[in-house]
Formats: C-alpha cells, structure tokens, sequence
C-alpha cells in the first residue's frame, strides 16, 4: 500500500490541487478533504489542552508571577459560591509570547479531594470557559468548557508522577461556525525543568491519550477517536510555538472516513506534522 506524508499547514492546497488525479491512482489510497478537516481538528484539540494545562500549572506552582502567554494578564482571586478558591484571569486583546492574541476570561478552580482520609488541598483544577458573554479565544477560535487537570503540586520535581487530565466535553468555537465537539483524557509527565522558574526548559512527555472528537461543518458531523501511537514529547524551548508537541506519533480512527497517523516530527522545533494513512 502508498503510504502518503503531507505537511499538515499545506495539506488543504495540495489535496484541491491533486483531485484532477484522483481517478489515477488508487481510491482507497487518498485521503479526502474531510481526512485533512480531521486531522486539523485533532491538532486544535491538542493544541487547547496543552495551553490550559499550562495556565492550571502556572496558577498552581508559580503565581502571582505570569510567566509566557500569561504575561500582561489580569489575575484576581477569589472564591465560588461553593467557598472554594478561584482565580479569574482576563485577557484583553493581548498578544503573548508566541505572538497569537487573546481575549476573553479564564476561571481556575481549586477541587480539594480526600485520599486515605486526609484532604488534598487542590488536587483537581478546574480550567473553564463558561462566560457565554467572554469565552476565552485564541486568534479568533474560542474554547467553552472545562478541563480538569489533577496532581500538578506532586508531578512537579517528579517524573514518575503524572498529571492527569479528564474533560467530559468541551467545544471548540471557529469564526467560520465550525465546532469541534471533544472529551479527552491523558497523562503528561514533567520530564525536565519542573526545579527551575525558568519555563523555557520544561519538557513533557505525553501519553494515555483518549480523544473523543465531533467535527461539525455546515451541518454535517465527522466522528474519530485519537490516540497516542508513541508518546508525544512537548517542549516549551520551541517558544514560537510551545503548545504544540514535536515528537511522537497520534493515532486517528476517523470513523467516516480513513484511518491515519498524526505524524508530530522528531523533536526539532522546525518540525511540521505529517500524516500516514494507516494501512488496513
């Protein structure tokens, strides 16, 4: 069977460009439109949980200092109706380290838990984005949900230690009024840079994913589940671009069309995503 790499950010021209050739080679070996659609919408799915994680871990073990895309940001504490802890971040029309702007409000919320029979002071943070009025947006595409990440005060200086990650569903908002619909869990574990302030040396490695993703599109619904194929590693010393990982490879089972491999590079910041069609 073919086995086809494309660069992810040139994948939409190439494929137009190359349907003239469709009939010429085999059917079952091209990807469609709608394979590339899904594609991009796991990358922007990953793309969120990694910027969230990383404003739940900034809150958690570095505030009040704001370091990377919370730079410029303002920060208050209080507390929910509940009585727990919480911190409101605004961004308003700021552009980060990574020159993307941001808008909007999030909210971090500190969940104590039991374990053994003592308390566990902040355990669980919440992320959400559940001003209907002010959701937060990056460039434009804005997040409403809630992400949930747990263990972040004993993964740091750990790399045994994972932090988890669960969200029932959270949506992801497009100007065009594509809606990416996705539930998610993963570990990522601090593999270097957890000892430093210095956020330009921290590396995770990623894995355990289970991504659930709808892609909606002028009213028509895609469905994949993603997975991780070899562990993802993310490094924030790609400062350009740090949300995104640039080794290891992601599983798509896109179950209206082709099965294929997110392909994230190996381990060089000039790295692109690429894709393999997965063979039957």
């Amino acid at each position: 069977m073919k086995q086809h790499f494309t660069h992810l950010l040139f994948i939409l021209p190439v494929l137009l460009g190359s349907c003239k050739k469709n009939d010429e080679i085999d059917q079952k070996n091209a990807l469609t439109l709608q394979d590339y659609h899904i594609a991009t919408a796991t990358l922007e799915v990953e793309y969120f949980i990694n910027e969230l994680e990383f404003v739940a871990r900034t809150i958690k073990t570095a505030y009040p200092n704001q370091p990377g895309i919370l730079q410029g940001s303002t920060i208050t504490q209080g507390v929910t109706n509940e009585g727990k802890t919480k911190y409101d971040i605004l961004f308003n029309n700021l552009t980060g380290t990574d020159n993307k702007k941001r808008n909007g409000k999030l909210t971090v919320v500190f969940e104590d838990a039991l374990e053994n029979g003592s308390t566990v002071t902040g355990k669980h943070l919440h992320v959400r984005s559940d001003d209907e009025n002010n959701l937060y947006s990056v460039e434009g595409i804005k997040f409403k949900g809630s992400l949930i990440f747990s263990n972040i005060a004993t993964a740091k200086g750990s790399t045994t230690v994972p932090i988890s990650h669960l969200n029932a569903q959270s949506f992801i908002l497009k100007p065009n009024s594509d809606e990416i619909r996705f539930s998610s869990l993963r570990k990522s574990y601090w593999i270097s840079g957890s000892n430093t302030a210095d956020i330009n040396d921290d590396i995770f490695d990623i894995n355990e994913q289970d991504y659930s993703i709808d892609l909606i599109q002028s009213g028509t619904t895609s469905f994949a589940d993603v997975s991780t194929s070899t562990k993802l590693t993310l490094s924030y010393a790609c400062s350009a671009s740090p949300f995104f990982a640039r080794k290891g490879n992601m599983l798509i089972e896109h179950f209206t069309g082709k099965s294929m491999y997110l392909l994230m590079g190996n381990g060089n910041c000039s790295d692109m995503p690429n894709i393999l069609l997965k063979p039957e």
